[in-house]
């Protein structure tokens, strides 16, 4: 069989690039593969480019008579997704919702095209008068974005990319369910995958990250968002300063959100934005304890979240969404009500203090990972709804 393959690839700045990159080797076992990607740039990544025929999407030059099935990854990121709903809009196919909500990629849309007509008729055809309220929010800049509230999950705007897809494909039961009470769609969980873990000097990375012995480095990785609760694990880390620690967080700031928490002159707190793989597999290394934090959710899972356990480290996890699903020995689930800032204090200061539960929370997660989110059986799963979708070519 032969498929076409939707998605934005390095350096198009979404975690969706990655998990392309990653995942492609292991379907190329199933399938013959033609990668299809927006014009204007082409793939830092050579093993990828080598492997693989990268095109250009054209709607006019697209062939799907071509292929056996078309996979779409659908996220919230417009500009490395734009090409891709315009793709799905014309070519139906089984479409990857790496997000649950999309709220926030169609009020990036309706910036970038400034067509507020087309943005209101949407949200009022599913959501009525709640949709035009929406709507208005959107234009006069309401204080806190419907994709940062709790109302993201009541009101999704997922309804449209639904019902062009073929089939479904989520990364956690959570959203499975949800969809599957909106859309009479096939719908598949796949997890997240897993990551192969390369053998790195972590002691070189803490060295040149200036950590001393004895310090413990705490870290937190991915795209800054409000959702990733930093003003409550900044508060946290407020009532452990009786500890040697250092806090870093990886990941861009578009908003410039961490502005409002963090002092610049603090010297125990550092903000290295965004990273390319290799150097955050470093930084994920050389840390100690890692915090994972996401409320409200827009229906995704964390791809760093995964590296992280991968890397078998003990992580503090939001206990909601895709993440309350990780069994409770292999992560430390934190609540996001009031006693948040207490919990993340309580769980850093007993892994700081104790080497032996470190270790043994880190074990656990690195051994589920292995056996739950491997890159091979994420693989099988995808070959086997492309199988069951797809339709097979002529000759």
């Amino acid at each position: 069989m032969k498929i076409a393959y939707f998605s934005p690839l390095n350096p198009v700045r979404t975690g969706i690039s990655d998990y392309s990159e990653e995942l492609l080797p292991y379907l190329a076992r199933h399938f013959e593969i033609d990668v299809y990607i927006e014009s204007g740039y082409m793939p830092e990544n050579q093993a990828i480019s080598a492997r693989f025929p990268i095109l250009t999407f054209s709607p006019d030059k697209f062939r799907p008579e071509a292929y056996s099935a078309i996979l779409y990854h659908m996220g919230n990121y417009y500009e490395g997704h734009a090409y891709i709903y315009e793709a799905l809009k014309r070519f139906p196919g089984i479409v990857v919702l790496h997000d649950y909500a999309l709220q926030g990629f169609y009020a990036e849309r309706y910036a970038a095209t400034g067509d507020f007509g087309q943005y209101r008729d949407l949200l009022v055809r599913f959501y009525s008068e709640k949709g035009a309220e929406i709507a208005s929010g959107i234009r006069t800049g309401r204080p806190v974005p419907i994709w940062e509230s709790d109302e993201a999950f009541d009101y999704p705007l997922n309804e449209e990319v639904a019902a062009l897809g073929q089939a479904l494909i989520v990364h956690s039961d959570f959203v499975r369910v949800r969809l599957q009470a909106l859309s009479h769609k096939p719908v598949t969980t796949i997890p997240h995958h897993g990551h192969a873990v390369r053998s790195i000097d972590s002691k070189a990375v803490r060295d040149r990250l200036g950590i001393r012995d004895g310090e413990l480095l705490i870290l937190s990785a991915g795209y800054v968002n409000k959702n990733k609760r930093y003003d409550r694990i900044l508060a946290a880390l407020e009532n452990i300063r009786d500890l040697p620690f250092r806090y870093i967080i990886a990941g861009e700031d578009r908003g410039g959100l961490l502005r409002n928490y963090i002092d610049p002159l603090d010297p125990r707190i550092k903000i290295l934005g965004r990273l390319s793989l290799p150097e955050l597999e470093g930084l994920i290394s050389a840390a100690d304890i890692c915090i994972n934090l996401r409320f409200p959710t827009m229906g995704e899972s964390s791809g760093s979240l995964i590296r992280m356990m991968g890397f078998g480290k003990p992580v503090l996890v939001t206990n909601y969404g895709s993440y309350a699903e990780f069994p409770d020995h292999c992560v430390l689930k934190v609540d996001p009500d009031v006693d948040e800032v207490e919990m993340i204090s309580r769980f850093t200061r007993e892994l700081a203090r104790d080497s032996d539960f470190r270790a043994s929370v880190g074990r656990e997660a690195r051994a589920f990972v292995e056996k739950e989110h491997s890159l091979e059986n994420c693989a099988d799963a995808y070959a086997k709804v492309i199988r069951e979708t797809g339709r097979p070519l002529p000759g």
